[in-house]
């Protein structure tokens, strides 16, 4: 009776996760070169700062947090084709570590659609909860994309079957 339970338990969480995985939207932006896909349509945001164009789009569930930024550099002249972005990584980086309670937990490089890119995972207190986040930072043409997923860290399987969906729905459009 025990297995019998076990198994219900674990066959119920494999078809919610299918289920899950079925009704993901698709969003695209013409504006910043991407498409991605979020459990649900996310909130989008525009900002121009310094004569960089800035598309956020944003969603959060029960328990995760999406996000993708977009910084389009073009109107201050800046291509990542022929420039370094080492130190635009560094400070991008370190803002995302800037709250008190966050710890670096990891840094790698990352191969992505011919790609190579930086993620980063972080633990971060929110209240009397850790969340754990996993952010990518790609640098390519004009702009620089983050795309990041974060949430509780006591439920991390939940959270990395997630990011494995969300991350590899990511594609450029350009």
């Amino acid at each position: 009776m025990k297995y019998l339970f076990s198994f219900l338990i674990v066959f119920a969480f494999l078809i919610s996760s299918a289920s899950a995985q079925i009704e993901w939207l698709t969003s695209k932006s013409v504006e910043s070169n991407i498409s991605f896909d979020m459990p649900e349509k996310p909130f989008v945001q525009r900002k121009e700062l310094n004569g960089i164009t800035v598309e956020v789009f944003s969603y959060k569930d029960a328990v995760t947090v999406f996000g993708v930024v977009a910084s389009n550099f073009s109107g201050v002249g800046l291509d990542f084709t022929h420039s370094d972005p080492t130190e635009y990584y560094k400070e991008m980086k370190e803002g995302s570590l800037v709250r008190g309670s966050t710890v670096l937990i990891s840094e790698n490089s990352v191969a992505f659609k011919r790609m190579l890119g930086k993620e980063i995972v972080y633990t971060q207190m929110v209240g009397k909860h850790e969340y754990t986040y996993f952010k990518r930072f790609f640098f390519r043409g004009k702009f620089i994309y983050q795309i990041a997923i974060g949430g509780p860290s006591r439920m991390k399987q939940l959270l990395i079957d997630k990011k494995n969906l969300f991350f590899s729905s990511i594609d450029f459009t350009e």
